[in-house]
């Protein structure tokens, strides 16, 4: 009987479970644990875990345990794998772990995940960028002497790899994602319009009027409360406002992928001329990034379609590689 091989991708907003057996996404959902203020015991995960962000009695304390991609509590992580894996029926079948890391990561975030994988009994550990990945979803050269260069942009951080023959030849992080474009119309709300907001109302306005193009115009009504009467209140946002707010976020994300280019020898370079970057991730679909990117860049930029599931797709093609080895 062939091994269950999981891939796994610890997000700082969503985890994505792939399984090989089922060649199909098996569990996403928010990597976020519920836990007894007073005892530290775990009251939900995922789904109902978040659904309570900001509405929660002093009774309970949420935590996030992965933070702008990196693992923050090696315990909770593995405890929301554990009951993410209970859900999934496997009993007591043996399963490898495939785990996604940014291209560039510390020694002791690879230890977290290789902990994490421990504990959750894998018989084999394999940790790759999930860059990598996402190429291997959405390149038809990644195996070939061929370039394909991808930016992931997921809730924590953006992750750069280049990948020539299934494998990286140039990659880089920065921590730039949707978390830091909430948190930009957090504190502009808070300096500007003395008004606090929490994380989903954030999320919401950026869903509603969050672009980059420039002739865009549309409004939305932000609700929170006054930081100067402390009353419920509410103002309306515009998307000129949160275009100048997210231009110096992806003008340092553009430099970053430029520094990157100066750094790719001149034979891929020849490649990227026609392939150009390909954008992944749930905050690859921000307005009008796309075209800002291939402005600043002089290179073709494409959006994988759906953009989330390039890490699925990356995974099965992954597995089925090293089965044909």
């Amino acid at each position: 009987m062939k091994r269950e091989v999981l891939g796994i991708d610890l997000g700082s907003e969503n985890t994505t479970i792939y399984s090989s057996s089922q060649r199909a996404v098996v569990f996403r959902e928010p990597t976020c644990v519920a836990l007894d203020a007073s005892t530290s015991q775990v009251r939900e995960i995922g789904f109902l875990a978040d659904s309570i962000q900001g509405k929660a009695p002093s009774s309970y304390r949420l935590s996030y345990p992965v933070q702008n991609g990196l693992i923050q509590d090696v315990d909770l992580c593995a405890f929301f794998l554990e009951k993410a894996l209970s859900k999934l029926n496997l009993g007591k079948k043996s399963f490898s772990v495939i785990f996604t890391c940014p291209s560039r990561t510390s020694k002791v975030n690879r230890n977290a995940l290789i902990e994490i994988g421990r504990r959750l009994f894998a018989k084999e550990i394999f940790l790759e960028s999930q860059a990598k990945i996402s190429a291997l979803g959405i390149g038809d050269h990644a195996y070939a002497p061929y370039a394909t260069f991808v930016c992931d942009i997921g809730a924590g951080g953006s992750d750069l790899a280049l990948i020539s023959m299934g494998d990286i030849v140039i990659g880089d992080y920065l921590p730039i994602g949707g978390r830091l474009f909430d948190e930009e119309i957090r504190r502009y709300l808070r300096v500007k319009q003395h008004l606090y907001v929490g994380r989903k109302g954030a999320e919401y306005a950026k869903l509603r009027v969050g672009t980059l193009q420039e002739k865009e115009s549309r409004l939305v009504e932000v609700s929170g409360r006054d930081t100067i009467t402390n009353l419920p209140a509410s103002v309306i946002l515009s998307s000129h406002e949160v275009k100048s707010l997210f231009e110096p976020l992806c003008e340092r994300l553009a430099l970053k992928i430029s520094d990157l280019l100066s750094l790719v020898p001149p034979e891929l370079v020849a490649d990227l001329t026609t392939a150009g970057l390909l954008l992944t991730g749930g905050s690859a679909a921000l307005l009008g990034l796309r075209e800002y990117l291939e402005r600043n860049l002089s290179i073709p930029v494409r959006l994988a379609n759906p953009p989330m599931e390039a890490i699925a797709a990356g995974f099965q093609r992954f597995i089925d590689n090293r089965k044909e080895r």
